[in-house]
């Protein structure tokens, strides 16, 4: 048995990859759920940061009976390959509408799991989104430089 490696995504993997997340963020906002329909696969698992998960249909009558999302702004995104399958990780900061009608914000790191189709084309499975915390250990050498990372492409 030949097993993939796990290697960054080429150049031309990661455009695709980031115009389908860039195609979802927008469908989300519009609630156009054609498009959502087509970009997630019908195996999607979809776990929202307070720890809600859905199916792909519990998503988009989620989306069609709240249309909670006003706004989705992504920080640098990794792109890692395993064969047809490709994993995104990333910051991801969501304004949403509330039922009261007022608006939050929730932010965090997204881990985002894609396949790649029969057709060609790169379909959402996995969705999961941790917010942002409280941390009782102070940041590792390499988690300050990720934090401060983090923060400078907040400021921008």
């Amino acid at each position: 048995m030949t097993v993939a490696p796990v290697v960054l995504a080429d150049a031309a993997t990661s455009a695709a990859i980031l115009d389908v997340e860039e195609r979802r963020r927008r469908a989300l906002l519009e609630v156009d759920l054609d498009t959502l329909r087509d970009l997630y696969d019908d195996s999607l698992i979809h776990t929202h940061a307070p720890g809600l998960t859905h199916t792909k249909a519990q998503l988009l009558e989620h989306i069609a009976t709240r249309a909670p999302y006003r706004g989705a702004t992504r920080g640098e995104l990794t792109i890692r390959v395993i064969g047809g399958v490709a994993i995104m990780t990333g910051r991801l900061i969501n304004r949403l509408g509330s039922p009261d009608g007022s608006e939050r914000t929730v932010a965090g790191q997204v881990i985002q799991v894609l396949r790649q189709c029969e057709d060609g084309a790169w379909r959402f499975v996995s969705f999961q989104m941790t917010p942002d915390g409280e941390h009782v250990w102070a940041p590792t050498a390499e988690e300050k430089a990720g934090l401060d990372r983090i923060a400078q492409e907040e400021q921008q």
